[in-house]
């Protein structure tokens, strides 16, 4: 682990405090790192879930005294778990992977009794304006500036779709990590590949759609169309190999509005227009909204300043997110096969639900946040994850979205 941290300049970075403005101080050399050892008789997956996620949300990872990091290290009767617990340094799925595969390939040298990797990873300063905008000339520039605007000022008053979760939040969070059929990631595949996309639409199209079967269980209906926060990769607008090595997913969240009184086909067809209009360059305006935003939020009292940005970026409570296959590297550390891997990011507000699809040894894996107050995981496998599995094998069972999204083009 002291190793891979030397290998990353950027990991190496304790956290200051100018008024309102957070930022990052980069050290010459690495601050003591502590790996915490924990046992547990807990062999029962719900409790050992519970014990798990005790271990890294009761206490804050560390920022203005030391490295934004914890590891730590649990014994059960029959597993040995290793958490790798960041923050902000590593803010994406694919980062954060990269930087435990680093870890698993190192210790995979020692054992071996190999040479440990000295190729150091120096990034520029990760920041969104600096490394996507600084290249445009003054007329796309202006034109995506503009658009951002707009954004800022549609989410401010507009009314917004919402999943309908009823309940206080406790701030208490809660994950499921369910592993889906094998055979989904094959068929979702093919169904994409039948309409000329991805599988992104149709894991949206199936958020929807359960969303609203949640809503008709309750006597109700989903109003304004649902928002849906998204994320999207910009490593496509990323020049420099370095970033592509290491941040290959850089992402930046947008909000989708998905109307449920309309057909699969309908549904499919406006958010594939949504994301190849991103692909396009458009998500680049999003970055100039979140400038705005920032700037706006400067002017409130510090305690109102994330609540402010973070509802009128989003304007949605249901947050999805696509980190797409697992690091390779992750399969073994050493000679150890690992049992099992995922990474999710906390859920952060005004998020209530958070869904995330990830890919590991050929097949999908759900990874579902929500909050205790809201709802317990019986609710939230009755409501939310059973139905949005079926939702899939609905949706890859049958043809009838195809026509309209290839007449789209």
């Amino acid at each position: 682990i002291e190793h891979v941290i030397d290998r990353h300049p950027m990991a190496r970075s304790v956290q200051y405090q100018r008024g309102v403005i957070l930022g990052w101080r980069h050290l010459a050399k690495r601050l003591p790192i502590e790996i915490e050892q924990r046992t547990s008789i807990n062999v029962d997956p719900v409790r050992l879930r519970a014990e798990l996620l005790d271990n890294a949300w009761r206490e804050r990872v560390p920022v203005r005294d030391g490295h934004p990091f914890r590891f730590i290290y649990t014994r059960t009767p029959d597993r040995h778990i290793l958490q790798i617990l960041t923050s902000h340094t590593f803010t994406d799925g694919k980062a954060a992977q990269l930087f435990s595969g680093d870890i698993a390939e190192a210790y995979g040298h020692l054992a071996a009794g190999r040479p440990l990797d000295p190729e150091v990873v120096d990034l520029q300063e990760r920041n969104h304006d600096r490394l996507f905008l600084s290249g445009l000339g003054w007329k796309d520039a202006l034109r995506l500036a503009w658009k951002g605007v707009t954004g800022f000022v549609h989410d401010l008053v507009m009314p917004s779709g919402r999943l309908l979760v009823g309940g206080k939040r406790s701030g208490e969070t809660d994950v499921l990590m369910v592993e889906l059929p094998r055979e989904m990631l094959g068929a979702l595949k093919d169904a994409g590949a039948r309409q000329g996309s991805t599988i992104h639409p149709l894991l949206l199209l199936a958020l929807l759609r359960t969303a609203q079967q949640d809503a008709a269980a309750q006597g109700k209906r989903l109003r304004h169309g649902l928002r849906i926060v998204d994320n999207f990769s910009l490593r496509r607008f990323v020049d420099d190999p370095r970033m592509q090595k290491l941040y290959d997913c850089v992402a930046v969240p947008y909000t989708l509005e998905l109307d449920p009184e309309q057909d699969d086909a309908t549904v499919l067809s406006t958010a594939h227009q949504r994301l190849e209009a991103l692909k396009d360059g458009d998500i680049l305006s999003e970055i100039y909204r979140f400038r705005l935003l920032f700037q706006s939020s400067l002017l409130l009292p510090k305690a109102a300043t994330i609540r402010f940005a973070a509802n009128v970026l989003t304007r949605a409570n249901l947050i999805c997110t696509n980190v797409g296959p697992i690091d390779a590297r992750l399969e073994h550390f050493g000679p150890i096969a690992v049992r099992s891997y995922y990474s999710f990011p906390q859920l952060f507000p005004p998020g209530e639900v958070m869904v995330q699809i990830s890919a590991f040894r050929g097949h999908l894996r759900l990874v579902f946040l929500y909050d205790k107050g809201q709802m317990d995981e019986a609710q939230a496998r009755k409501r939310y994850v059973d139905p949005f599995i079926a939702e899939l094998h609905r949706i890859t069972a049958t043809d009838d979205v195809t026509p309209a999204l290839a007449a789209n083009g």
